[in-house]
């Protein structure tokens, strides 16, 4: 995983208008195929904040029609109290879940749907799984700070661990028996270290203060959507294109370490 704060820059990738961020490597291999030729899951879309109250926050994960996630947890690492970096801020157990016919699970908060823009609320997509965390909006992602999500096989921690002792950008603890995929959302100002090679963020977006509300994967990397609409949302569902330049205004900034090659994001099964 990369070693360095959000102010470290490494190599500058801006995409002016149209907010696209090559995927690196790092996220690329989440695609590969194991020994039986199926594929690891992916994380491909993330809802973090909205305007209002969080209500509707979700992850959607992606991968072969009905794969079993069995040993596969959605970590959120990020502060805790006087602590800046690598505190286990949220863990989701995903075991008892497989991916939908579509090849889709949505795990979302149970208050998920209930706020309308623009006449419409959120649903997953028919052929997902549903996967309802806690009551409320319980999964209640951090949007104040830079913040790290991984998907991980294995995690044996807990909500609270400090996996970076030293706040110097490197894991010393890793509670898990290997990383599936990785991404960072970053938020202007923020120096919290991250622990993913893809980053989001930050953006000019107003309402958010730099951090991306949501964001989702496609073939020409990661998107970023808005902060008061469900124009881009599409959980349990085969993403959007990439919007045509200056359909979203501002800038999104992937950071990433010098010598890493870039490549496109996985492609969805046919």
């Amino acid at each position: 995983m990369t070693r360095g704060t959000a102010g470290r820059t490494g190599r500058l990738a801006i995409a002016l208008g149209l907010v696209g961020i090559p995927a690196t490597a790092g996220a690329a291999d989440a695609a590969l195929a194991l020994g039986d030729g199926t594929r690891q899951p992916w994380i491909s879309e993330l809802r973090i904040d909205q305007q209002g109250a969080d209500t509707d926050e979700y992850v959607e994960i992606s991968g072969d029609a009905g794969a079993s996630l069995a040993g596969v947890w959605l970590l959120a690492i990020g502060d805790g109290g006087s602590d800046i970096g690598g505190v286990v801020e949220m863990a989701i157990n995903l075991s008892a879940w497989s991916l939908g016919t579509n090849g889709f699970l949505v795990a979302r908060e149970s208050s998920f749907g209930t706020t309308a823009f623009g006449g419409r609320t959120l649903s997953v997509a028919s052929g997902a799984t549903d996967a309802v965390i806690g009551s409320g909006d319980s999964m209640n992602f951090e949007n104040a700070d830079n913040v790290t999500y991984l998907l991980v096989q294995g995690f044996t921690g807990a909500v609270g661990n400090d996996l970076d002792t030293d706040n110097d950008g490197a894991l010393d603890v890793r509670p898990w028996t290997s990383i599936i995929d990785a991404v960072a959302f970053l938020r202007s100002g923020s120096k919290e270290p991250v622990y993913a090679d893809v980053r989001v963020g930050p953006i000019d977006l107003s309402g958010t203060s730099g951090m991306p509300p949501h964001a989702w994967r496609t073939d020409a990397g990661w998107q970023v959507g808005a902060f008061a609409s469900w124009e881009h949302d599409t959980p349990g569902a085969p993403a959007q294109a990439a919007p045509a330049p200056g359909a979203i205004t501002g800038a999104a900034l992937l950071l990433m370490r010098p010598g890493r090659r870039r490549r496109t994001a996985p492609r969805r099964a046919a």
